[in-house]
């Protein structure tokens, strides 16, 4: 499967991991043009009767892995002339990964030069839980004596304020996963990332003129709320719910009892289109009940925010494409209407695929998808390709 390898690009495979999903897709870079993507695969998360989602998703992964070996090698292959592959980039989301975004000061009560050295012993110090690994500590702001500053190294200050942002992955879901990838691609060149912080970094690119928004990650088993004022990102809440609570709980009211089945299949035989009322009375009172809840819990979020610092009125929305319309609609609801103390409709912009159109070439076998279009972005400017 690799038998070249070109100095002037770079082929990686992009890898997402979702609590809905998992996506795979196979990226060429090359100085100074587009990055393209040839081929692009996304299956479901489906997990089985009493199967932990953690499972579920490496059966899934390997389906995927599946699909890349056997239809996006050949056609990497065919389009390129080489189905090498130099780095995996793998993005892993609620509920396997943990963002955090904290603040250190240094302030002795007396001058002091900032140095290259304290930067790297504070970044260094970054607590991780005992069950997580490191998948990225970053300094995202230096503030010296109240201002921030793109070079603070050797400037003599009195008080100097880090801004780290921190992401870990699930230990053992993380060995997990790259056992599966070195298995299935026979390489070590893996690359793992939170997909929280990897969203902040593309977004505050492709729209440079909002300073302050909001970030909403919406996956099967949590939501992700990312906050970011002047460019910068502030805040980063998990929510312990996702789509999958608001479809669940739709499906578990239109479950039928044996009785109720029967009397269905009698109403049907002599009325077709026959609708049960009992019945559709309980599903709309079950998904009402699940979005309220949901919704509550969202505004419980914005409200934390909302103690220290103004809530930003563009919220970016990202989903799976099939519940991405019915999302923005739930969203748009008089529980957050409150929280910005007016009845006008939030900023509410849910990314699509032809977002990215201009800066992701989709060819072959590919197709748009938001997660791994993010992706290619990401691993362009980490490499400065």
């Amino acid at each position: 499967m690799w038998p070249f390898s070109s100095k002037n690009q770079t082929s990686v495979i992009l890898i997402d991991i979702g609590s809905s999903s998992v996506g795979a897709g196979f990226a060429l870079y090359a100085t100074g043009a587009t990055p393209s993507m040839y081929y692009s695969v996304r299956l479901p998360i489906e997990p089985r009767p009493n199967e932990d989602i953690d499972i579920a998703m490496l059966r899934t992964l390997e389906a995927v892995h599946g699909y890349v070996l056997k239809e996006g090698a050949p056609t990497m292959k065919r389009e390129v002339g080489s189905a090498h592959v130099d780095n995996i980039l793998v993005s892993v989301a609620a509920p396997w990964q943990n963002t955090t975004v904290k603040t250190h000061t240094i302030a002795p009560g007396k001058k002091f030069t900032f140095t290259k050295s304290m930067l790297s012993d504070i970044v260094s110090g970054t607590l991780i839980p005992k069950d997580s690994v490191s998948s990225g500590e970053s300094v995202i702001a230096t503030i010296l004596n109240g201002y921030e500053t793109s070079d603070p190294f050797d400037k003599e200050v009195t008080r100097a304020d880090l801004v780290i942002l921190s992401s870990s992955l699930k230990r053992t879901v993380t060995e997990a996963i790259k056992e599966s990838v070195r298995g299935a691609y026979h390489t070590s060149a893996i690359i793992f990332t939170a997909f929280a912080p990897v969203a902040y970094a593309i977004l505050r690119d492709l729209y440079p003129h909002e300073r302050d928004f909001l970030i909403l990650d919406v996956t099967g088993e949590a939501t992700d709320l990312v906050f970011v004022r002047s460019g910068l990102i502030l805040q980063v809440e998990t929510l312990p719910q996702g789509i999958n609570v608001l479809l669940n709980s739709g499906r578990r009211a239109g479950i039928l009892s044996v009785g109720e089945e029967v009397i269905l299949e009698r109403a049907v035989s002599k009325q077709p289109g026959y609708i049960q009322p009992g019945r559709n009375v309980r599903f709309g009172v079950r998904a009402l009940g699940a979005e309220k809840d949901w919704l509550e819990n969202i505004s419980s979020l914005l409200k934390k925010i909302a103690v220290k610092h103004a809530l930003p009125r563009t919220l970016f929305l990202l989903s799976d494409f099939e519940v991405r319309e019915y999302l923005k609609r739930t969203l748009d609801s008089s529980t957050l209407h409150t929280l910005w103390l007016s009845d006008s409709p939030l900023g509410i912009i849910p990314l699509t695929a032809s977002q990215f159109s201009t800066h992701v070439a989709v060819k072959a076998l590919a197709q748009g998808d938001v997660f791994l279009g993010i992706l290619v972005l990401y691993y362009k400017k980490q490499h400065v390709l």
